[in-house]
């Protein structure tokens, strides 16, 4: 259901013209995102690092690039300046990712490998965010979490995508993606938001997916 929202509202703004977006719109989210994430492992099969690329919606990318030529040193160097500020803010945040062992969340580290550029007409942001400490997935219950805690982004991946794992030593691992179940009041409290309106850090986390990580 999340997804078949995303498509009507994106395509009702693409309709309407870019204008609709700058405007107070009532209901949260008001950018959408599209997530990939690969799972960094090391030659002892503990994951070491959670890589993320997210995809912003059409209508977002022309408000924050503002429409210059995707190939001009200019727009080159808008993007440098808004993805050091990005991950400056999102640090505080854990780059809104929850990554959890047993139950308990994990520390990350600073993000690495940090890139910007577009993708048609789409903002394309790459990055890597290290584990603290690495994480053995075949004793632990693993499981990563990508969301907005307010809500204002909507944050999935890609429908029919597969989890990605990326190192020396991934035998028998593999990921499933448990979709979110919002309920009625969650649903209801997001719909009365407005552009300006701020939830609480609560709201996102009934929206988010959750990946389980299994390792065999």
């Amino acid at each position: 259901m999340l997804r078949i929202w995303r498509t009507f509202v994106i395509g009702l703004a693409l309709t309407l013209g870019v204008a609709l977006a700058a405007r107070e719109a009532a209901a949260h989210p008001h950018v959408w995102i599209d997530l990939r994430t690969t799972v960094v492992m090391d030659d002892q099969g503990r994951v070491t690092a959670i890589g993320q690329e997210w995809l912003f919606d059409p209508i977002y990318s022309a408000y924050v690039t503002g429409g210059l030529d995707p190939a001009s040193d200019k727009a080159r160097k808008a993007l440098d300046d808004l993805l050091g500020e990005s991950m400056t803010n999102l640090r505080e945040y854990d780059y809104f990712m929850r990554v959890r062992a047993d139950g308990g969340r994990l520390a990350l580290e600073d993000a690495r490998d940090t890139s910007a550029a577009m993708r048609g007409d789409r903002m394309l942001y790459r990055f890597t965010v290290p584990l603290s400490d690495p994480v053995d997935p075949r004793s632990r219950d693993l499981d990563i979490a990508v969301f907005d805690p307010t809500y204002y982004i909507e944050m999935l991946h890609l429908e029919g995508d597969v989890i990605a794992f990326q190192g020396a030593n991934q035998t028998g691992c593999g990921a499933r993606i448990i979709e979110p179940a919002p309920d009625m009041n969650a649903i209801a409290l997001a719909q009365s938001l407005d552009r300006n309106a701020a939830a609480d850090d609560t709201l996102g986390a009934q929206f988010a997916e959750t990946v389980i990580i299994a390792c065999k």
